[in-house]
This record gives C-alpha cells, sequence and structure tokens, in this order.
C-alpha cells in the first residue's frame, strides 16, 4: 500500500528539521568558513529547523481536522 501524502508531508518535516539542526550543529563543531560566516550560517540553520517546527506543528494540527 502507498503512503498518504499527509504520512509524507509530515514525514518529509521531520527529516528537515533534522538535516537544519544537523547542518547548524556541524557549522558550530566544523567550521567550513572563516571567521563570522560559519556562526551566520549556523544561526540561520537554527532559525530554519524553528521554523520547520512550528510549521510542522502547525501543518499537524491542521491534518487533525481532516
Amino acid at each position: 500500500p502507498m503512503i498518504s501524502l499527509k504520512t509524507f508531508h509530515l514525514f518529509f518535516i521531520a527529516v528537515s528539521i533534522l538535516i537544519a539542526l544537523y547542518y547548524g550543529i556541524f557549522e558550530i563543531t566544523q567550521p567550513s568558513s572563516p571567521g563570522m560566516t560559519s556562526n551566520i550560517l549556523a544561526g540561520f540553520s537554527f532559525l530554519l529547523s524553528a521554523g520547520l517546527t512550528a510549521y510542522g506543528i502547525s501543518v499537524y494540527n491542521k491534518f487533525k481536522h481532516i
């Protein structure tokens, strides 16, 4: 049987959050660029993961009513 669109959407959001968090931690522990560039990339990655988390919660709540 095929996976439902709702389940796939939630799975894709969760994987995206994990990748963003991993990249942020990676940039802090193993800077890829000199100076503040890695810190800025890490901060952006953490903001993105926070936004994706809020979006995921919103989608989850919306899918409960569908």
